[in-house]
């Protein structure tokens, strides 16, 4: 049998390089290599491609992945890591070493020049050989570890490989997975100055043994010359028609450069509100959502992917009826916004009357305005809001609400819920109360995963001025505060002591500061935002895994208290992190006056934060951190968020999130095409784990309040249920709970039946 060489020359087969190849990819494992080559080899035909050869291989590896036998998908992995390495070598002119199955695939005594050749070419980043001196860079070559390509599966080095990995402008893959974990650390390092190179072996370390992940975005960009690292961005639009396509066009530019958006229209008057005194003539928030929801399609980031955006209506808007229908598969198409995510803001006072049964009335932002001290009405929360907003349902004229039953509303709502698997739902008053920053500003919504939860405002347009001489015109606005998501994630499948948790999250929050200093800003407003917080959102992945491998069933009192000590861990260390970092380069611009400064830590004081940590069994000296707080400040005025960890947990072998397994084995279709999935471990742990699907959602709920106390921000909580088995009441509840338990999110509901859920790929860390 004769078989094509890569360079084209034809050769007869030699099964003996076969099987160096699949003595490297089995060592080690719980695998035959003779059965992979029997399987395979039944596929060969004359004239084969080598290339065809080592995808047969790859194939049927992974087609032998199952809970049974996990160690499939390391093989699948590692032939797939040959493939990559054989490509790389090519495209960029260098050998592989090989000697007795075992391979040197890194040109790292050309690691200099490597970098060279592309940021000549304009594909990496100027800054990359302008920050770094020749010698460092060669250093830090050497310290490239290419065994950590075996901590890969089948499914992330997939992944990685399709969507991370820099290509050329002929689209051929020029990096190898180490290389880009090394060019990340390297760019993330830079603000760290002499100490950079320091640094730089830090960030390397955690990023390649996967202890910690990055946002999306900062992976794919991080090296790149645009360093758009951000995730996500939040815009407050005003009730004007300048402001509006002011923020539409943000929308676009911050799509552009792959960001994800969270847009609050809560301000923007009813149909049917007067517009210049003539009544009637508004036609509300439905089209201006149909404009957003085109652009988002328009914008759709080279050809990868639409653009995303979550859309934020108060319950009590006017137009909240309309507005839920956005997304349903009945009714006027002309109503309909298929590519955005609806997501509705709650105030304590529905949930109230919900359970009394009482009415519920509709108000027309047109009419909200002014209520008290130049304020809106929804520029309050709490007692003062619903002070108000009982005035306004006694004093407002007729065409300025609406009534209507409030149960039914809220029931259309979750109907709605089980139909789509939105709208996300916000409770404005707890995410309010809970804000640490509330001195300085209000909440009114929440990102597009429904993770981040910070101070918002409306940029004010102060007009434009032509020069009648030159022709220039010059536009003034006052910068509103735009959020912005600086992301990344810990693994706790290998994160999980006080250990290692005490030199990572310190760490962590170290780089995603860095992220701010080195961030390109699509619109200037996210920079006079970031630059004044510097937020960060800190989350985690392998949240099952890690209950699993300590031997904790879910639905169990365990799982509290676990959760409980964990968190606490995680809160405490981030703080510490926050607080060294302000000490070497200054507290963020506006702590005085906020929660941190006045020793109140996630809503509460530090006596109880000392009697829940007594409990918990940690004993943390959290007075000593207040007292050293209070003299220093921390350096981020937002920390903890549990964003979804959707593509990057598949490239580290984790669980998603926070989120149960969906299944002990399936396969899912994406961009990477279908990839077979187990979790960690499954093969030890299959009675341990237990499909999200079958488990009582009620559970979740209550880990994800014990886990709020810890967090700052909120959580991308997603529930799960089978259609089959739920009815109304029971779904309904669920939310209810999740109001009473103090939580201010939640994400998707899931159902079995459902399979087009969107996946967050902006928020994913």
């Amino acid at each position: 049998m004769l078989v094509v060489k890569r360079g084209g020359r034809l050769e007869e087969l030699d099964i003996n390089k076969i099987r160096v190849v699949l003595q490297f990819a089995c060592k080690g494992l719980d695998v035959d290599p003779l059965e992979l080559e029997a399987d395979a080899h039944i596929q060969f035909k004359d004239g084969i491609t080598t290339e065809e050869i080592q995808q047969l291989l790859i194939r049927t590896a992974a087609e032998k992945i199952s809970p049974e036998k996990t160690d499939w998908q390391y093989v699948a992995a590692r032939l797939l890591v040959y493939d990559l390495y054989k490509k790389v070598s090519r495209v960029r002119g260098y050998a592989i070493k090989e000697s007795d199955g075992t391979f040197q695939p890194y040109d790292k005594g050309g690691f200099y020049e490597f970098i060279k050749k592309y940021v000549e070419k304009g594909i990496y980043g100027e800054y990359l050989l302008e920050k770094y001196k020749e010698d460092d860079i060669r250093k830090l070559g050497e310290a490239i570890r290419e065994d950590r390509d075996l901590l890969f599966n089948y499914t992330g080095l997939k992944v990685l490989t399709d969507r991370y990995l820099v290509r050329d402008e002929d689209g051929r893959i020029i990096e190898l997975p180490q290389e880009m974990y090394m060019l990340i650390a390297m760019t993330i390092a830079i603000p760290e100055g002499e100490r950079k190179v320091e640094y730089a072996l830090k960030f390397y370390e955690v990023l390649s043994q996967h202890k910690v992940s990055l946002a999306t975005p900062t992976l794919m960009n991080a090296r790149r010359p645009h360093t758009q690292l951000s995730s996500c961005f939040v815009l407050t639009v005003e009730d004007d028609l300048y402001d509006i396509f002011d923020n539409i066009q943000k929308a676009a530019q911050i799509s552009k450069f792959a960001g994800g958006l969270g847009i609050y229209l809560g301000k923007i008057r009813a149909s049917g509100a007067p517009i210049r005194k003539f009544k009637g003539a508004s036609s509300g928030v439905v089209p201006v959502i149909r404009v957003i929801n085109d652009v988002m399609t328009y914008v759709d980031q080279l050809g990868m992917r639409k653009g995303s955006a979550s859309i934020t209506l108060d319950i009590w808007h006017k137009d909240i009826l309309d507005f839920l229908e956005v997304k349903t598969n009945t009714g006027d198409e002309r109503k309909k916004a298929h590519d955005i995510h609806p997501a509705v803001s709650i105030p304590d006072i529905f949930m109230k009357r919900l359970k009394e049964r009482k009415k519920w009335t509709l108000f027309d932002p047109y009419y909200t305005k002014n209520v008290r001290d130049g304020k809106n009405l929804e520029d309050f929360y709490g007692e003062e809001f619903e002070e108000l907003y009982i005035k306004l349902e006694k004093e407002l004229p007729p065409e300025a609400k609406r009534e209507v039953d409030t149960f039914e509303l809220w029931k259309r709502l979750i109907t709605v819920a089980f139909e789509t698997g939105e709208p996300y739902v916000f409770f404005r008053d707890s995410a309010n109360r809970l804000n640490p920053n509330k001195h300085a500003g209000m909440v009114y919504s929440s990102n597009l995963c429904m993770e981040i939860v910070q101070n918002m405002s409306p940029t004010v347009q102060k007009g434009c001025e032509l020069d009648r001489t030159t022709g220039e015109i010059v536009c003034r606005k006052k910068a509103g505060d735009v959020v912005v998501c600086n992301l990344g994630s810990v693994n706790l499948g290998k994160v999980h002591t006080e250990e290692e948790i005490s030199k990572t999250l310190p760490l962590l929050v170290r780089m995603l500061d860095n992220v701010i200093e080195l961030n390109y800003y699509a619109v200037p407003e996210a920079e006079y935002t970031n630059k004044r917080y510097r937020a960060i959102g800190i989350g985690v992945s392998n949240y099952h895994y890690c209950l699993v491998k300590h031997g904790i069933r879910w639905e169990s009192e365990d799982h509290l208290k676990f959760a409980d000590r964990l968190f606490e861990l995680i809160a405490f260390y981030a703080l510490k992190g926050s607080l060294e970092l302000a000490k070497e380069r200054g507290k963020y611009s506006l702590f005085d006056g906020s929660d941190w400064s006045k020793g109140i830590f996630f809503g509460r004081s530090i006596e109880d934060i000392e009697r829940d940590s007594e409990r918990n069994g940690n004993n943390l000296p959290w007075r000593e951190l207040y007292e050293d707080i209070k003299e220093n400040g921390i350096r981020n005025a937002y920390l903890l968020a549990l964003m979804p960890t959707g593509s990057t947990s598949l490239i580290m072998g984790a669980t998603p999130s926070v989120d149960p397994i969906f299944a002990k084995y399936y396969k899912e279709e994406n961009m990477s095409g279908i990839l077979p999935q187990v979790p960690p471990e499954v093969d030890r742990f299959f009675w341990h784990y237990k499909s999200a699907y079958l488990i009582d959602q009620r559970w979740s709920i209550e880990a994800a309040a014990v886990r709020q106390k810890w967090i700052d921000q909120s959580q991308s909580l997603n529930l799960f249920i089978d259609p089959e088995n739920i009815d109304g009441p029971t779904l309904a509840s669920l939310y209810e709970l999740a109001w009473e338990r103090g939580l201010k999110t939640v994400y998707y509901l899931r159902s079995k039946s459902k399979t087009e859920v969107e996946e967050c790929e902006s928020c994913s860390t």
